[in-house]
């Protein structure tokens, strides 16, 4: 089955963009515990692995994407394979589906693709049902232009208070994320999974309460929020995708590269974030 080209910009299996990976797991593994028995619309579906990854929980799961290619693909390579899961060719303003029939709506960077904004949550509030959820999430335009200004796939990036203002608008009860790459491991207790974390950081001399931002990691460049018109939960789990897979793909590289550290340095950070335990290294050459 021939796959899609890498654009640079979305997110294809064929390609192995090793924190890229992480970001789209991490956003999918989360509407996957909440989209159990639900009617799923996973809007700007992309390659269409998101949209499957759901459907194996989902009551049904439907792909939308503007792109005829890719909702081609989607549906030769994933539609087959779980029979609760259809492709349709759409946009975020115009959704091809019926009024009221959707429990979940998934849109994971797409908004700042397009400067229809106002259009796009009217067509989300359509198709979803009284009580329906939106997991939603977008570049902080603030962070995100630190690390790539001139992104020319994108038209409208929102800084936060102008993606919660948008939402508060369509929804009365909006929860808010941020996200951002971590390198881990993460310990849990044996009896229960670990509903909440903190965050520690530091060396020898003294250990504080935060991340401090290092070329690509700990910094939140992404936006997160689950909203709804109905009751959310007064505090959603924290979560810490492990990505195993992908994690053991890199872990030769990451290795070597500390063994170099430690061979140019005296001296180096040790930095903790635990997940109710969970903690990170980081080797950083002091000048």
């Amino acid at each position: 089955m021939d796959e899609l080209k890498w654009t640079g910009e979305r997110l294809v299996t064929s390609v192995e963009n090793k924190y890229f990976m992480y970001e789209h797991l991490h956003r999918y593994a989360l509407a996957n515990e909440i989209s159990k028995d639900k009617f799923v619309l996973d809007i700007a579906c992309g390659e269409g692995y998101g949209s499957y990854l759901i459907s194996k929980s989902a009551t049904y799961v439907y792909g939308v994407d503007i792109d005829d290619n890719s909702v081609q693909h989607a549906k030769n390579k994933y539609e087959k394979a779980n029979g609760n899961l259809c492709f349709k060719t759409g946009s975020t303003s115009n959704i091809p589906l019926e009024n009221s029939t959707i429990d979940i709506v998934v849109s994971f960077e797409t908004i700042e693709h397009h400067d229809q904004h106002e259009e796009m949550l009217k067509e989300i509030k359509r198709v979803l049902k009284p009580g329906g959820v939106l997991m939603i999430s977008s570049p902080n335009k603030f962070f995100y232009n630190q690390i790539a200004p001139n992104n020319p796939f994108h038209v409208k990036e929102l800084h936060f208070n102008e993606f919660r203002d948008l939402l508060e608008k369509y929804f009365g009860n909006c929860k808010y994320y941020q996200q951002c790459v971590v390198a881990g491991s993460l310990i849990t207790p044996l009896e229960n999974k670990a509903n909440g974390f903190e965050v520690f950081e530091g060396d020898y001399a003294a250990i504080n309460n935060s991340l401090t931002a290092e070329r690509y990691f700990n910094n939140p460049y992404y936006n997160l929020a689950v909203c709804s018109d109905a009751m959310l939960p007064s505090e959603m789990n924290a979560s810490f995708f492990n990505a195993v897979k992908a994690i053991l793909n890199v872990q030769d590289e990451l290795l070597e590269k500390g063994r170099q550290q430690i061979l140019k340095s005296r001296s180096y950070k040790l930095g903790n974030w635990f997940v109710r335990k969970f903690s990170f290294l980081k080797m950083n050459k002091k000048a």
